[in-house]
């Protein structure tokens, strides 16, 4: 053990073995910062150290020593060093710990993040560690960010997991600040969310699972596919209007292998019988924008495996239903799931899944006007049945009806997954970590249940019955737009969706309903579909480990994943 003395404001390494009664008393004497002033950046060199390390520590019985420290470049005094700090301090390698030291060797200098793993023979085990291993090299990025503002190079060592130690180390460093006012004095018009100016990530992987650079580099894709999703979500409205967000797709998308990017205006949902899409957006001066996006991966006669639709209300006020007031901020973030679709099949396209996908992202405002649509207006859908707006703050699932009933058709998919910002009921049922998934398919299920857990984004499966498509019945028209009692409005949401991807031909009218209901729990005729309600993901309340306070992003990796997972196993 080492003592340290307080020099100049800087802390001093002195030989000698001090007891734990010695360091109690010394932490005691310095005060509680005592713990924090032991690993400070500042030192008697006349510069900062400019670049960072991040690198492992994982309990061994009772001791400790560091994951792949030979190959983060550590000698072996830089190791003792380190390891005698974290010692002093009593840290355990508890999982997603984090301590900064600063290690020295003649004229080898480094700043470290200690970041805890967890017991050696679990970190060892990969399987099921990527949640730690993000979290700790997102903790561990940040405090030395946090602590060296003079950092410009951050560089991860061996981790158990590649990809998701770049994937943490990537969404950590994620900031939205493109409209503050530089030190310049200008101010910024457009976003540079998750730029990060001035920080590097690096990466040294000649141990852990994966093919190390290669993973590494997957996580890198994965996590600007998130951080996309972040920058559209996070850009103010007047900034990312249904055209602008159009003009960002094409823009994120160009230039990559066997992408195409279709955009359409007014008079193509015109054509296009898309009159959900056309009553939503009448009470906005902001045109309509639909976008189609198609990645070719697989065999040309394979058809589409997979086609993701997301809800892309760019600003909803609630129209004539007007929202309250409180957290109306957050509805620039309701074009997420269009956000999150988008992203997802950019990170499909780059990695070259041989998958063929399709996204299609139905967008506009929902504003007041003169022109809006009011409360119990009747309007034909592109699917034929006329719908009743009894709430025109439930508009999400009239463009996503539309959406899907023309994904359906021109494309003749063998999955379907809509996401979207949908409902406050899922807010107050799964809060903002689990994702609500409506399918009534087992073998989807288990697809989103896998990727769910292989990119440790949290989904809960809710259920779908008959009694929820009773309850959308109208008097004067084939559906209401919502339940007609104020219960189950998530559930009763998906109801409604539901009746424009099921073939009507195989269903009875809402109206003629047989008098024994059930459950719609096991059907897997195609397209197989599913429902991904994420109004609770779509924000983070607070920033811990690579979570930022905002909006999301999620669950865009969870996206990838599905899609990866039916590239190498398609469901029957």
């Amino acid at each position: 053990m080492q003592l340290l003395s307080k020099t100049s404001g800087a802390f001093r390494v002195l030989g000698g073995a001090v007891s734990a009664r010695q360091r109690h008393a010394l932490m005691a004497q310095q005060g509680n910062r005592c713990a924090s002033l032991l690993f400070s950046t500042k030192r008697d060199a006349p510069s900062p150290i400019k670049h960072g390390l991040v690198v492992g520590i994982v309990s061994v019985s009772d001791t400790h020593e560091l994951y792949g420290a030979e190959a983060a470049g550590l000698t072996a005094a830089q190791q003792q060093q380190i390891v005698r700090q974290v010692h002093a301090v009593g840290s355990k390698a508890r999982e997603g710990s984090v301590q900064v030291v600063y290690a020295r060797d003649g004229d080898d200098e480094k700043y470290v993040a200690v970041v805890g793993l967890g017991s050696k023979e679990d970190a060892h085990n990969a399987s099921g560690r990527g949640e730690v291993v993000r979290t700790a090299v997102a903790n561990g990025v940040r405090q030395l960010c946090a602590q060296n503002t003079a950092l410009r190079n951050v560089t991860v060592g061996p981790m158990p997991c590649h990809q998701a130690s770049a994937e943490g180390a990537k969404l950590a460093l994620y900031k939205f600040d493109g409209f503050k006012t530089k030190n310049t004095g200008s101010s910024s018009s457009s976003s540079d969310g998750g730029k990060n100016e001035g920080v590097a990530v690096t990466h040294l992987a000649s141990q852990g699972s994966g093919s190390g650079a290669g993973s590494w580099d997957t996580g890198v894709v994965y996590a600007e596919a998130q951080n996309l999703a972040r920058d559209l979500m996070n850009t103010p409205a007047n900034f990312m209007t249904p055209t602008i967000f159009a003009d960002r797709v094409r823009e994120a998308l160009a230039g990559i292998d066997g992408v195409s990017v279709s955009v359409y205006d007014k008079a193509w949902a015109e054509a296009q019988r898309m009159g959900g899409l056309l009553a939503v957006s009448r009470g906005s001066d902001e045109p309509l924008r639909f976008v189609e996006v198609v990645y070719s991966g697989g065999d040309a006669g394979s058809g589409v495996e997979l086609a993701l639709v997301g809800k892309g209300v760019t600003y909803d006020t609630g129209g004539y239903s007007l929202k309250p007031s409180r957290y109306m901020d957050m509805m620039k973030g309701d074009m997420g799931g269009g956000a999150t679709v988008v992203s997802a099949i950019r990170a499909i396209a780059q990695l070259r899944l041989p998958i063929n996908v399709v996204a299609t992202v139905p967008l506009c405002e929902n504003m007041v006007n003169g022109s809006a649509t009011k409360v119990s207006d009747v309007y034909t859908s592109r699917a034929g049945m006329t719908v009743e707006v009894m709430n025109t703050d439930a508009e999400g699932r009239i463009i996503l009806a539309d959406a899907l009933n023309y994904t359906i058709e021109t494309h003749q998919p063998r999955t379907i997954v809509d996401v979207a910002t949908l409902t406050g009921a899922m807010v107050v049922a799964l809060g903002e970590v689990y994702t609500g998934v409506f399918t009534p398919s087992p073998r989807l299920w288990g697809a989103i249940e896998q990727a769910s857990s292989t990119s440790d984004e949290p989904v809960w499966r809710m259920p779908l019955h008959d009694r929820w498509d009773a309850m959308l019945r109208s008097p004067v028209a084939d559906l209401s737009n919502i339940g007609n009692k104020a219960e189950a409005g998530a559930c009763t949401a998906a109801a409604f969706l539901r009746q424009f991807v099921v073939d009507r031909s195989r269903t009875l009218p809402l109206a003629e309903k047989p008098m024994v209901l059930r459950a719609q729990n096991n059907d897997e005729s195609l397209p197989r579909w599913a429902h991904m309600d994420i109004a609770g993901p779509m924000e983070a309340s607070a920033s811990t480990g690579y979570h930022q306070k905002g909006l999301s992003g999620r669950p865009t990796r969870m996206l990838v994943d599905l899609a990866r997972i039916l590239a190498t196993d398609p469901l029957p």
